[in-house]
This record gives C-alpha cells, structure tokens and sequence, in this order.
C-alpha cells in the first residue's frame, strides 16, 4: 500500500524482480590495497562501466558497491567469470551479488507513489549538483534531464539518477546522485516543467523528469 492504494501483490521474488533497482553488486578490497603506490579502484570502475555502464553507488576504501539492471542479466555469466579471474590484478578479496532487498523495494514503490501526486500536485524539492547548480525537482524523480546542457554532439543534454531514501517521519528525502550522464536519444520525458529557467542569470533551473526506468 502506498497513498491509499494498493500497488502490488507477491512473493518477494517476484517483487524484487519486478519492482527491484537490480541485481546489488559490492566488491571488496584485499586490505590496504588502496594505500600501495600505483594502485588505484579506478581499473575495476572502468571495467564495470565498460561492460555494464554502470558507476558505483557507494564508494569507500574497502569496498564499492554498483546496482546492475535487470536488462543486463545475460551479460552477468560472462561478465563475472572474468572479474573473478582478475581478481589479483584489481586487488578484490570479495565479490557478492544479490537481488535489492524488500526494503529498497517498498522504498522503490513509495518514491513511485509520491512522483505520481508530487508531478499532479506541483511538489518540488532542491536537488544540488557538484557543479552548483540548483535544480528543483518533482519529489520521487529518479532519472532527472538537467536544462542548459544540450550541445551539437549532445542534443538531449545530460541527465543525473537520484538518490532517495526516507526520513524519521517517513517522508522522501534525497541522500546523493550519481555522476552527469547523457540521456539517450530513444528515452521519453515523462514530465516537462512548464518553465525550466527561473529568472536570468540565476543558477537554479526545473529539471525533467526522464522516464529511464521503464527501460531498466
């Protein structure tokens, strides 16, 4: 249930498959491998963008953790025999690999939930990027196009994928965004604001919201 409604029924495998962020892959690190001269996660963040365009979502010394879509599920057979036969190169002592909890689901569906009233009803809140910019957004927006930085070899500009996660009081809050990456050309806006530049010369702008999940 969320808002009032009931917005999905099932065993949790299939709730984590249907309504999951993806497969949550964290990789650990051989200790003090970071602190050695010329060694550097780097390697391993390219490896996983290379082959799963994915970027880390929490990383620390010890570890880095990536969220794998679902879409990419026939890749992960080949993908992770050759990060394990690697291992030494990239300097892991661990891999684990498991589906988004049932908390992260029932978190995915009530940022669903508050995207459709917050989108209806004109709720933003002020995402801000490392860049400075101040860019108000729909409450629950996951995947949000940032105006202003379309280009010839860019036209639809870039896009960043939000972070939420809830408040004492149950409210949706954002806790971090990813790195700037493009929006692909075959991706629908799900919600235009009606004005995206608020008043010249001022760094906040209305982002869109893109509707990249259903792609997920």
């Amino acid at each position: 249930m969320a808002k009032g409604r009931l917005r999905c029924i099932g065993t949790s495998i299939r709730l984590k498959s249907r309504f999951g962020t993806g497969f949550i892959t964290t990789v650990s690190f051989l200790e003090n491998k970071n602190d050695d001269a010329g060694t550097s996660p780097e390697p391993l963040k390219r490896f996983f963008k290379k082959h799963l365009k994915v970027e880390p979502i929490e990383e620390k010394k010890a570890f880095m953790t990536f969220v794998i879509p679902h879409d990419k599920e026939k890749l992960l057979a080949g993908f992770f025999e050759e990060l394990q036969y690697r291992e030494s190169e990239f300097g892991i002592s661990d891999i684990q690999l498991g589906l988004a909890t049932l908390e992260e689901v029932f978190l995915n569906i009530a940022r669903r939930a508050e995207l459709e009233s917050a989108t209806a009803e004109g709720t933003v809140v002020t995402l801000e990027l490392e860049s400075g910019i101040l860019v108000e957004i729909p409450v629950g927006a996951r995947f949000v196009g940032i105006p202003g930085t379309e280009n010839a070899e860019n036209p639809r500009g870039m896009m960043v994928e939000v972070y939420w996660q809830q408040d004492g009081s149950g409210s949706m809050c954002i806790s971090g965004h990813s790195p700037e990456m493009r929006i692909p050309q075959n991706v629908p806006v799900l919600y235009e604001p009606p004005s995206q530049v608020l008043g010249r010369g001022q760094r906040r702008v209305r982002g869109s919201v893109i509707d990249y999940e259903s792609s997920d």
